[in-house]
């Protein structure tokens, strides 16, 4: 007998608010529970290249990606600019994770969240833990005015000791943070990506990131347009409001079990500040992760560890 079709792998569009907002499901058994993912930016999705990454972790968990509102595959001029909030951000999530209840008929989702993505996923959490088994914060963004003082002073003191290289003057030229200009916060992420604490540790892997968005059939050439026009969109939106928040004040504590990942070069969420919260957060659980050959995509970079450390510590469906 022919057992039942039980893998997924499908493309799924909303409807939330009149805005079409698109999910990609994957896994190698339906009966496996749910983990949703938010992406990190604001306004960098993953639909275009993380099933690369993402083998084993489909052996354990239907994985769902969703490109959030105005971002990649969700990006249409007609998003009005006044639903690009946090507050929205936070509704939308919830309506993504009731639909995926009730299509898979589950009770619970496992949160995964990545950056921009886990500041969004603890406010989630603080509105509706009841949805939700456990959470795993991976870069997990605390407060961004901390996160960049840390990461320049340590720029700064590496590239005093060596003197030399394109960072050294640059970094002094830049200042210490805030900064305002958009110019300034290029030339940040410049020297956070040549220190290399930026989106990998090792510069081949971002370039193959890029390869597999070009060449997968989930964007392609074709939909570089959506994702550069829904990262300009999210980033000329959210990017004051991200600068306000502050999990130390609106995110005590939280009432799911906490799992915490973060890549030890990183410099765009610097591990100091995330494990100072870490420490500090009221939770009924809560582990702390280092992956010791990441930066600030510890899931890309370190994906079989990735997937061991979730699947052994997503326990709380069983």
């Amino acid at each position: 007998m022919i057992p039942e079709k039980r893998s997924i792998a499908i493309m799924k569009e909303l409807s939330i608010e009149n805005t079409k907002q698109m999910l990609m499901i994957n896994g190698s058994d339906v009966k496996n529970p749910l983990l949703l993912f938010l992406h990190g930016g604001p306004g960098t999705p993953q639909i275009g290249y993380v099933r690369h990454y993402q083998k084993d972790l489909e052996q354990h968990f239907t994985v769902v990606h969703w490109d959030q509102r105005g971002s990649g595959l969700s990006y249409s001029k007609r998003i009005p600019h006044h639903s690009m909030t946090i507050s929205h951000f936070i509704k939308d999530t919830i309506q993504v994770t009731q639909w995926l209840l009730d299509h898979f008929s589950k009770t619970k989702v496992y949160l995964a969240g990545h950056s921009w993505g886990s500041l969004l996923a603890l406010q989630v959490l603080q509105q509706r833990p009841d949805l939700f088994y456990a959470y795993f914060g991976i870069s997990q963004v605390v407060n961004p005015n901390y996160e960049e003082s840390a990461s320049y002073q340590y720029i700064r003191k590496i590239s005093d000791a060596k003197r030399a290289g394109i960072v050294f003057p640059l970094i002094r030229f830049l200042g210490a943070p805030p900064w305002k200009k958009d110019i300034q916060h290029f030339i940040y992420r410049f020297c956070v990506e040549m220190s290399r604490g930026g989106f990998t540790h090792h510069h081949r892997q971002s370039f193959a990131v890029l390869f597999q968005m070009l060449t997968g059939k989930e964007y392609g050439i074709r939909n570089m347009h959506s994702f550069l026009n829904g990262l300009h969109f999210s980033k000329k939106h959210l990017t004051d409001e991200l600068y306000r928040f502050n999990a130390f004040r609106s995110v005590p504590s939280i009432k799911v079990p906490c799992f915490f990942i973060s890549g030890r070069h990183d410099l765009i969420v610097p591990a100091e500040i995330s494990k100072q919260y870490y420490h500090e957060l009221v939770a009924p659980e809560k582990r702390w992760f280092q992956f010791e050959k990441s930066a600030h995509t510890p899931h890309i970079e370190e994906p079989s560890l990735f997937a061991d450390t979730l699947s052994r510590h997503a326990l709380y469906h069983l």
